[in-house]
């Protein structure tokens, strides 16, 4: 049984959804929301993203905006809540969340499962709320009392699952014990249908940035950022793969991935390397909305990136990919196959950036063949 019981869910008329995710986490964990919607449809499924972070950094609120474009287009969610940028941004956001007399919570999160059980309980001083939680405090002997504000916990039985499981996995116990959905085993996978007004732009994109008909070689879509520079690959060692690859194939075609914020200081680099002078390589970066990130990627012929929701859209895509990690969370890695790989960070401090240049040639020629 459930923790949330069929007749609760059947009478219910909104549930919100508390997580702070990432565009990685999203791409898997809707799947087994939208299960949950389909199940219920008349509930109103609504996400709160807010990480309870208070700053004004830009990739955070871009991120944000960026997810919120993402879950309108889906269909199955009727509205989401962003990240805040002060506490009085914050208090008016629960203010409207309270609103709407939400009749169930759930709240996901590791680090911050305290808070977010507070900040659901503030927005439904009525609902039923179900809390995630991560690892327990003293054996768990006091989960009750930071908990207070939940009427259940709900905890991840890893023993339950596969040895090589995947993070599909996870989040299916998440909403299979809670919310009691049902979904089968090849059904965990997520797909991206790429909206058409979105492949036109980005077929032109690619036509004005590669003009030369002589050269229009596979496409290279590269990516070495993230928001943790353990999870970084050095700007030098990417202009070395490229370098690299294009000597062995003058006529690809590289597509650099960065944030707005880094879009000038890469494309100046790319222009003042003499070594990348006579290749073809463009900086691309989202103008408009979210999917332009996932059609480019569809539209590529090779995915090389760094441990970041990219490597998770191409396998949505079905592209080939290589994929640089660390060796942590082992469950987040891709499905390997003969044209997706990982490489893991094995040397150093375990840093992606302790992945050589060659390492990553010799998979891409591997896989090349």
């Amino acid at each position: 049984m459930s923790i949330i019981s069929s007749t609760q869910l059947e009478s219910a008329k909104r549930l919100l959804f508390i997580s702070p995710v990432a565009l990685g986490d999203f791409l898997y964990l809707k799947t087994f929301l939208i299960a949950l919607k389909k199940q219920y449809p008349h509930i109103e499924l609504d996400i709160w993203l807010d990480d309870n972070r208070f700053n004004t950094e830009s990739w955070r609120l871009s991120r944000s905006k960026i997810l919120q474009q993402w879950i309108e287009t889906e269909g199955c969610f009727t509205r989401s809540y962003g990240c805040c940028s002060s506490e009085k941004q914050q208090r008016a956001q629960i203010l409207d969340a309270q609103a709407l007399n939400y009749d169930l919570i759930i709240t996901h999160s590791g680090s911050k499962s305290e808070q977010f059980s507070n900040i659901a309980r503030e927005i439904g001083p009525d609902a039923f709320i179900v809390s995630s939680i991560g690892k327990s405090k003293y054996f768990g002997l006091i989960d009750r009392f930071l908990f207070r504000n939940s009427d259940q916990l709900f905890k991840l039985k890893e023993n339950d699952l596969p040895s090589k499981h995947h993070i599909t996995d996870r989040y299916y116990q998440l909403l299979n014990r809670i919310a009691g959905i049902k979904l089968d085993k090849d059904d965990f996978m997520p797909s991206l249908t790429i909206p058409n007004q979105i492949a036109v732009i980005t077929q032109n994109w690619l036509k004005t940035h590669f003009t030369d008909s002589n050269r229009q070689g596979q496409l290279i879509f590269l990516n070495h950022l993230s928001t943790n520079n353990k999870r970084d690959w050095q700007e030098s060692q990417l202009f070395e793969l490229i370098q690299l690859i294009g000597n062995k194939s003058p006529g690809s075609r590289f597509v650099v991935n960065v944030t707005k914020e880094n879009y000038n200081k890469i494309s100046d680099a790319i222009k003042n390397n003499i070594h990348l002078t006579n290749l073809q390589v463009s900086v691309f970066t989202i103008n408009e909305h979210f999917f332009e990130l996932p059609s480019m990627i569809a539209s590529a012929n090779l995915v090389i990136t760094v441990e970041t929701a990219i490597m998770h859209f191409a396998t949505a895509s079905n592209r080939p990919l290589i994929a640089m990690m660390r060796q942590k969370k082992p469950y987040w890695a891709p499905p390997s196959s003969q044209t997706s790989r990982v490489l893991y960070a094995s040397k150093g401090k375990g840093y992606v950036s302790d992945i050589c240049v060659k390492q990553v040639l010799d998979t891409y020629i591997d896989i090349s063949q």
